[in-house]
């Protein structure tokens, strides 16, 4: 007898298919592009104002009007990613766990995250299929670029 296959539980949205070598060639190149070294990590501050030549906005929000049941937003629509004030903040001190996150955001919008439709004939999902999964992956190969450890999946409290 066969033992039951368990079946992967997204912890994001169904988007399209990417294996880590994809997301590693993809993150690979927007490092490059971006000059992200081993010293980018010490200014922080810097790399993200830079990000706006690139039509991509960080929007810090007051901690006072931030809902905090996420760490961070991604607009892929308008090249936005909001973070709550003091997350931009502990990036701009060298927070390495702020760092990912916005490394994390940042690969919503570098792989193009858009959901996909599927039902209940669908095949059963699998992580490369986890818009989460995919974020975290990219993050972890940036991390890595910068000399720094991976932070971890994100957790969501609903």
């Amino acid at each position: 007898m066969s033992e039951p296959t368990q079946r992967y539980e997204l912890k994001g949205s169904r988007v399209v298919h990417l294996d880590a070598d994809k997301i590693k060639k993809r993150a690979k190149r927007f490092g490059e592009i971006l000059r992200i070294s081993r010293r980018t990590r010490f200014d922080m501050e810097q790399f993200m104002e830079g990000l706006s030549r690139h039509r991509i906005c960080i929007d810090p929000v007051d901690d006072s009007e931030w809902l905090f049941f996420t760490d961070g937003l991604c607009t892929p629509e308008n090249f936005t990613i909001r973070i709550p004030e003091s997350t931009y903040l502990r990036i701009c001190a060298g927070d390495q766990e702020a760092i990912g996150l916005l490394f994390h955001e940042l690969g919503h919008l570098m792989l193009a995250h858009k959901t996909v439709l599927h039902n209940e004939r669908s095949a059963p999902p699998c992580p490369e299929e986890d818009s989460e999964w995919q974020a975290d992956a990219f993050s972890t190969f940036v991390l890595a670029r910068m000399g720094l450890p991976e932070f971890g999946q994100l957790c969501f409290d609903f």
